[in-house]
């Protein structure tokens, strides 16, 4: 079976570099340069049609889909939480 590998498409090569200076990759990567497959778990969400269509719009602003656009939102709150929580401690 073939492996898939997603890539992330960047507009500027500037947004690229600003996604890979502020990303650790570490987890990504094995020793021999082979990417380790994320395990994955899929989930359903309930949301009211006129927060979608918000979404959506933003999505298609930045030239992405809604379930990436997701994805980096809820990865850059957890983030956040991470930093106020090692700022409380």
């Amino acid at each position: 079976m073939k492996k898939k590998f997603s890539t992330k498409k960047f507009k500027t090569t500037k947004a690229m570099d600003d996604f890979l200076e502020t990303t650790d990759l570490s987890d990504t990567f094995l020793k021999e340069g082979i990417t380790k497959e994320p395990l994955i778990k899929k989930i359903n969400l309930d949301l009211p049609e006129s927060l979608i269509q918000q979404i959506d719009t933003i999505a298609q602003k930045i030239g992405v889909s809604r379930q990436p656009l997701l994805k980096i939102w809820i990865f850059e709150r957890l983030k956040q939480e991470q930093i106020i929580k090692a700022v409380e401690d």
